[in-house]
């Protein structure tokens, strides 16, 4: 649950009201939307937001969560996101993050993403187009409720640290395969010059890292293995 800041707003009689400040980060690829939703928020009568950031890629906002100084009151999130996809950033911070709620937006069906956003432990799906959506949904997760079918930071943060936990655990030959794949971006054929091992020996060991990881393509492994919390410390 959420302790925001208080300012104080004086007002015309002798009393004084205070209101909440709730600070804001935006991730969306559109520098446009980006600026459209701060000044929208910003305006919003019923709470006090702040924009404490913005910016248009994952690895950016990932890595400015990881930082306790700029971790928000609540992030709004774009899911289709270039590179790093939305639901790929909400999970990689939900699993190193028990508190921050993340409402996660698209301008496409509410139904294209709606089963990754919950599955991701994001608090909230709704149409960023819409900013009374948007409002609502802010208003909802900053007293630290979700939406249906959604679970709070909290109960999400303990499922996917159990999900991570189960998972069969990669060899260390496995894991330095995934790390030059991932942090290095190398092919079959340089990951077997690099370790001094055949193509063909490269190749099983990706297919033993897809069958642990329950994923179907090496890319597949690669999204998951980057967003594993022990890869961000």
């Amino acid at each position: 649950m959420y302790t925001p800041a208080l300012r104080t707003i004086p007002l015309k009689s002798t009393r004084a009201q205070t209101y909440p400040i709730i600070s804001v980060a935006l991730v969306d690829n559109d520098e446009r939307v980006l600026h459209s939703l701060s000044a929208m928020l910003t305006s919003c009568s019923t709470n006090s937001f702040s924009i404490l950031w913005t910016c248009t890629n994952g690895s950016d906002a990932l890595n400015r969560c990881a930082d306790r100084h700029n971790r928000p009151d609540l992030l709004f999130l774009d899911m289709s996101l270039e590179g790093l996809q939305g639901a790929d950033i909400c999970r990689q911070l939900r699993m190193d993050n028990s508190v921050t709620p993340v409402c996660a937006m698209t301008c496409y069906s509410l139904n294209r993403y709606m089963a990754s956003a919950i599955q991701a432990g994001a608090q909230a799906l709704v149409d960023k187009n819409d900013d009374n959506a948007l409002i609502q949904a802010a208003n909802t997760l900053v007293h630290g409720f979700a939406y249906p079918d959604f679970e709070t930071p909290k109960t999400a943060f303990v499922r996917l640290r159990r999900e991570c936990d189960s998972k069969p655990q990669l060899s260390p030959r496995e894991q330095e395969i995934m790390e030059l794949c991932a942090r290095d971006g190398l092919l079959d054929g340089e990951i077997a010059d690099k370790l001094h091992i055949s193509q063909g020996t490269v190749r099983k060991h990706l297919q033993h890292i897809m069958a642990k990881l329950g994923v179907k393509s090496s890319r597949q492994a690669v999204s998951q293995w980057l967003t594993q919390d022990h890869h961000h410390e």
